[in-house]
């Protein structure tokens, strides 16, 4: 289903009318970042939580600054224009939202700066994968190096690498991938951090393994270590702990948590998700409806935020 509206340039306007010119710069070069946030509907209170906003748009800040475009907006300003958006919608559903900010100057150069322009649009959405695990393969491709791209921000340009990695996997009968760094330990997936559990112990790849610095990832990294007691390690993991963990799951904004079946056809675990696996998807579901966590300041509600207790609370 389309939303009725798009911000687009500092306003709302018909989902049609949101089009750019085909020589615009980010057209032309992939100068944009962006930003993939859920809001998930509790039905017993009529309300829509934004999971994290303040966390994404500080991303999205840090992005437009490393890839040296102008900042135009604030946190808040941000978050409020979202809340505004989904309202002029009147939608009350789970939904995927996409917040892009893009030079928007025809016919521009590659080293243009500005000027920044915002869209966001509002997708309901479900379960993003339309499956309740994945069969991966470890992708040919390596996962771009921070010697050349900045992998840890949200830039269009760096999806190609992903774009690739999923065209092989597609072609392979495979529904998802792993790239590997190009020193050949695990780095991420196509749009989802990874995570092995073995022997009880949980493990993800470091920030400095090429990967996005998740907003989800941190959010399992707080839920593993307050709800199961359990200490995240943040490590350099080989290709054959793949092979041999317990479990395996992929997390992100559209992701959410999801487990892995098998990987390059060697099954994992049971096949499907396991106790961890299972615990963390739970606990990520009551903390994305604001019924977990709440004071850490997670959700923004919409409809009624007078009579929301959740606070602004401790942000990443």
């Amino acid at each position: 289903m389309k939303p009725r509206h798009v911000l687009f340039r500092g306003r709302l306007v018909p989902y049609e009318d949101a089009r750019l010119h085909v020589l615009t710069t980010t057209l032309k070069y992939g100068v944009g970042v962006f930003e993939g946030l859920r809001a998930y509907w509790k039905e017993d209170e009529r309300e829509l939580y934004i999971f994290r906003p303040h966390d994404h748009f500080r991303r999205l800040h840090d992005s437009l600054r490393v890839t040296g475009m102008d900042v135009p907006d604030g946190i808040d300003d941000l978050t409020g224009r979202l809340t505004e958006l989904i309202k002029a919608n009147d939608l009350r559903q789970n939904l995927h939202i996409r917040v892009q900010a893009f030079v928007d100057n025809d016919d521009g150069t590659p080293d243009a700066t500005g000027p920044v322009v915002v869209s966001m649009a509002t997708i309901p959405m479900e379960n993003y994968f339309g499956r309740a695990a994945l069969d991966v393969c470890v992708s040919s491709w390596a996962r771009i190096s921070e010697r050349s791209m900045p992998p840890r921000v949200k830039a269009i340009a760096n999806y190609q690498n992903s774009r690739l990695a999923m065209l092989e996997a597609r072609a392979d009968g495979y529904t998802g991938a792993i790239l590997l760094t190009h020193e050949g330990s695990v780095s991420e997936g196509p749009g989802y951090n990874v995570f092995v559990v073995r022997d009880g112990r949980i493990a993800t790849p470091r920030v400095t393994d090429a990967i996005l610095q998740g907003v989800t990832r941190d959010t399992v990294l707080q839920l593993a270590s307050r709800h199961l007691g359990v200490e995240v390690e943040e490590r350099r993991i080989d290709r054959t702990e793949l092979y041999l963990a317990d479990e395996v799951f992929v997390c992100g904004s559209a992701a959410e948590v999801t487990a892995v079946a098998s990987i390059d056809r060697r099954p994992v675990g049971g096949g499907g998700a396991g106790e961890t696996t299972t615990a963390l998807q739970w606990l990520y579901d009551a903390a994305t409806r604001g019924t977990l966590d709440r004071e850490q300041g997670w959700v923004e509600p919409v409809y009624h935020p007078e009579t929301s207790d959740a606070g602004s609370g401790s942000r990443v």
